[in-house]
């Protein structure tokens, strides 16, 4: 994807206000424990100072992974623009059965997926979505390795998950085969058994009598994305393999499973992102409007230059960048809200890292209206903090950085007006969740958000011996 350049508005810097004790906690000691951790009297002041019409330099989008190892959960299919291809990984070692089935006429294979019913029994699983019938036209390839003895076996086991998804990045089959499959899933505990082709059963009757099986099964042209349970659930995926009647049947669990994912709406100048597999978008803000800013606000110089350049005259206590929002390009399969998750980019040992931000709650704003950092909900706007980021540009600024952030989509949120923001017990030991555990595999476009001015709310804690 080429980087998107966005032209630079005007800005107006707003005067400072007291700092109400609502955006940190419901009393003033949340505030008064952040200063004492800084090192600083809980008697400095804390002000707030408003840029607005900030607008980025750049701003790009970056593909997810395109390799995922799955464990207790697998996803199949197709959803906003995104094919899920899954990939199973077989080893074993069985003269005595492979020879039946060299040479038996009746030999036949297939693959059997449980459908996941914990996230189909999930109240938020929309319930008038079932039953599900398609033909899914499926594309079966296969990777088939050979050995003599167990030996052969371990030492497939021996190589790391980390490594095979590596292999897989680079996928080349030996074989493949096209065919299609009448698909249905009438309730949530059904089952979808998918013969294999002819062509797969004839190298495996040529197989042995140890065998290292990887089957990537496609359907790109799905109408949805499907979700069974994984190798290391109670249910794990099947391979059986029948030699000469139905009563001599070989069964295997993968070992290992992974999830491929194939951008089929690929836009270069787009900042579309999708959740559940990492894409991001690379956001960056010029500093000077925001160091200009402070040097009114303040009547010092920004950047500040004495010394080795470490400006520690004030800290940040919080930064917040509020933003247009506007979900009528994006698709979310739940209907439920999600979280926008936001990483700044700071120095560490003179490197350029990406820190996540923590979410700071203003609790009495989420009672009334809801999380502000959350798409596809009520209004048009979207806060997103980002003090780790800002404290570090203001600190750092003498070598002439910009703002630098990472956006990307987190989990739907259940309790979208609960202030805790994280799941928890209550007194009666009931348990409730804030979070969705599963991922809405949503797509988002952010073009408006960043291509449209932005505010940003810094709230500051001078240094400047307590008097400001």
């Amino acid at each position: 994807m080429k980087k998107k350049n966005i032209a630079l508005l005007s800005f107006l810097v707003v005067w400072a206000i007291a700092l109400t004790a609502c955006l940190f906690d419901s009393s003033d000691s949340s505030l008064s424990s952040w200063l004492s951790d800084q090192g600083l009297p809980d008697s400095y002041k804390v002000q707030m100072l408003t840029v607005e019409d900030l607008t980025p330099v750049s701003a790009k989008a970056y593909a997810g992974n395109s390799v995922f190892a799955v464990t207790e959960r697998v996803v199949f299919g197709t959803q906003a623009g995104l094919s899920h291809d899954a990939v199973f990984d077989f080893a074993f070692i069985d003269s005595s059965f492979l020879g039946e089935m060299k040479d038996a006429d009746s030999a036949a294979a297939f693959v059997v997926l449980f459908v996941n019913q914990e996230f189909y029994s999930a109240k938020q699983f929309p319930k008038d979505s079932l039953p599900y019938e398609e033909t899914l036209d499926l594309k079966l390839e296969w990777i088939l390795d050979n050995g003599q003895k167990k030996s052969f076996v371990d030492s497939v086991g021996k190589v790391s998950v980390t490594d095979w998804l590596e292999e897989l990045k680079e996928w080349k089959a030996d074989n493949s085969a096209d065919t299609s499959y009448d698909l249905s899933i009438g309730a949530k505990d059904s089952l979808v058994r998918i013969d294999l082709p002819s062509t797969f059963v004839e190298d495996m009757k040529k197989a042995g009598p140890a065998c290292h099986l990887q089957l990537r099964v496609s359907a790109p042209e799905a109408k949805r994305l499907y979700r069974f349970y994984g190798p290391n659930s109670d249910f794990p995926p099947e391979f059986r393999m029948r030699s000469v009647s139905d009563t001599n049947i070989k069964r295997l669990p993968p070992f290992r499973m992974s999830n491929i994912v194939v951008y089929n709406d690929s836009c270069e100048d787009c900042l579309v992102v999708h959740g559940g597999v990492l894409d991001s978008i690379v956001v960056e803000y010029p500093s000077d409007k925001i160091l200009e800013a402070l040097s009114d606000f303040y009547g010092d110089a920004f950047p500040f230059e004495e010394g080795d350049g470490n400006d520690v005259r004030q800290a940040v206590v919080l930064a917040q960048l509020n933003l247009v929002r506007d979900d009528a390009e994006g698709y979310a399969e739940l209907g439920l809200p999600i979280q926008v998750v936001v990483g700044s980019f700071v120095d560490s040992l003179d490197e350029e890292i990406r820190r996540m931000e923590m979410y700071k709650v203003n609790r009495k704003l989420v009672a009334e209206s809801g999380h502000p950092n959350m798409v596809f909900y009520d209004g048009d706007s979207l806060s997103l903090q980002v003090t780790y980021g800002l404290r570090d540009l203001i600190n750092q600024a003498k070598d002439g950085r910009n703002f630098k952030m990472m956006v990307r989509l987190g989990y739907p949120v259940l309790q979208d007006k609960d202030s805790l923001y994280t799941d928890y017990k209550t007194a009666d030991g009931d348990s409730v969740y804030v979070f969705f555990k599963y991922f809405d595999y949503a797509r988002y476009d952010f073009g408006k958000t960043f291509s449209q001015p932005a505010q940003l709310k810094l709230w500051l804690a001078t240094k400047r011996g307590g008097e400001e």
